[in-house]
C-alpha cells in the first residue's frame, strides 16, 4: 500500500511544470484553447447525433435516418 502511494507521489509531482513568464504568450493563443473551436465541435455532435440515432443536449435537430 505505502508503495503504491509513493509510486502515484511520485508519478503526480513529475506532471507539475513551471512556466516563465515569457512561455505564457504561447499557451494564451487561441489555438491552445480546445473550446474556442465551435464549428469541430458543432460537427461532432452531428456525427454523434447521426450515430446515436437520436438528438439531445447538442441543440441539433433531427434523427438518425439523416432527416432533419
Amino acid at each position: 500500500m505505502t508503495r503504491g502511494l509513493l509510486v502515484a507521489l511520485v508519478l503526480s509531482v513529475g506532471a507539475c511544470a513551471t512556466v516563465a513568464p515569457y512561455e505564457r504568450e504561447d499557451l494564451a493563443k487561441p489555438g491552445m484553447d480546445l473550446e474556442r473551436e465551435g464549428v469541430e465541435t458543432g460537427f461532432r455532435a452531428h456525427v454523434h447525433d447521426a450515430r446515436e440515432g437520436a438528438t439531445g443536449g447538442h441543440g441539433s435537430s433531427g434523427g438518425g435516418c439523416g432527416c432533419n
